[in-house]
């Protein structure tokens, strides 16, 4: 059985309460493919995610999004392992 998008985000939100972490869900209404989480970690570090399937890839409107916020010095992550995120970021 395939691992679901959503399976993926539980994972992420309990991974970021383990690490002390805010996550809240970016919701921007008429602005298609911003990323799906800021996380803000206790010691002021901040990313931008986007949460997909295992080998699932960002769309188009969001590949576009990306570039645009890239463009401006912010990275996003598209993360479909949590955990090898979490270890990256805190390691």
């Amino acid at each position: 059985m395939a691992v679901r998008e959503n399976a993926v985000e539980r994972r992420f939100g309990l991974l970021a309460k383990r690490h002390g972490a805010l996550s809240l869900k970016w919701v921007s209404p008429g602005r298609l493919g911003v990323p799906d989480r800021l996380l803000f970690m206790p010691d002021g570090r901040f990313y931008l995610v986007e949460l997909k399937r295992p080998g699932g890839r960002p769309r188009a409107s969001q590949a576009a999004m990306f570039a645009k916020l890239e463009k401006r010095g912010f990275r996003v992550w598209v993360v479909d392992d949590p955990d090898a995120f979490f270890e990256k970021i805190a390691g």
